[in-house]
């Protein structure tokens, strides 16, 4: 977690064998139990918070928020190339247990419901968890970014260019899924597993209209991510470019 909250204590890599992968700052490699458990626990902490959230019965919920972890957290993975994962890991999953501790502390007061009805009820409680929550949200690409800087050498350039695209990959894919199977329906089946919203309105006016959500809404996310993964991988394309131009002068 301390990787996840103090990302700019990384020192620069320190040790890299002959496949390019880093060793530990003192100069020691992680150890195999370390490498699972690097991803492995924060994952079964992320599963496990969001199904308590959702009372263990909430599939649409728990696939919309694990695949947008797991794209942003595969993407930058893929990004990175042949470089040890590990540090990626660890940066992103100490914001995942820091997130879910947050979570989980409002959840131990008294469950899922005295939340859902905090959250519906107390306006000023709302707040302060909303912006507490946005915080640790923004903080992901913050983390991500400084730990490419620090652990991996890039550049700022192509450290951003590595974080939009990562970002963007959830909102294309969630924005498609979604539009494909249509807004309305998954808001209805969203509502169905959690009941946050009256049964009978709901589904006399539609989700959509009883809250005045526009139905291209899905279509925009997915137009508004493809424009931030096309401007990060300009980054990097840019970036192999001037290198390329560089050696040849």
């Amino acid at each position: 977690m301390d990787r996840g909250t103090r990302p700019w204590r990384l020192g620069p890599v320190d040790v890299v064998d002959r496949a390019g992968l880093a060793g530990t700052p003192d100069g020691g490699a992680p150890g195999r139990v370390d490498r699972v458990l690097v991803w492995a626990l924060p994952a079964v902490v992320l599963v496990l918070s969001r199904l308590a959230y959702t009372w263990f019965d909430a599939p649409v919920h728990l696939a919309l928020t694990l695949g947008a972890w797991a794209l942003f957290a595969l993407t930058a993975r893929a990004l990175v190339g042949r470089r040890d994962g590990f540090w990626l890991w660890s940066a992103v999953g100490g914001v995942a247990l820091v997130r879910s501790v947050l979570l989980l502390a409002v959840l131990a007061w008294r469950g899922p419901g005295r939340y859902w009805f905090g959250f519906w009820t107390v306006p000023v409680q709302r707040a302060a968890y909303v912006t507490v929550a946005f915080a640790l949200f923004c903080w992901l690409f913050v983390a991500t970014f400084a730990v490419l800087r620090a652990r991996y050498g890039l550049t700022r350039r192509r450290a951003a260019g590595v974080v939009a695209v990562a970002a963007g990959a959830p909102l294309v894919v969630g924005g498609v899924v979604v539009a494909g199977v249509g807004l309305e329906t998954t808001l209805t089946a969203w509502n169905d597993q959690l009941a946050l919203l009256p049964w009978g309105l709901h589904r006399i006016l539609g989700i959509c209209v009883y809250l005045g959500i526009p139905t291209a809404l899905p279509t925009w996310i997915a137009v508004g991510g493809a424009v931030v993964v096309a401007g990060g991988a300009l980054l990097l394309v840019r970036r192999t470019r001037d290198r390329a131009a560089s050696s040849r002068g």
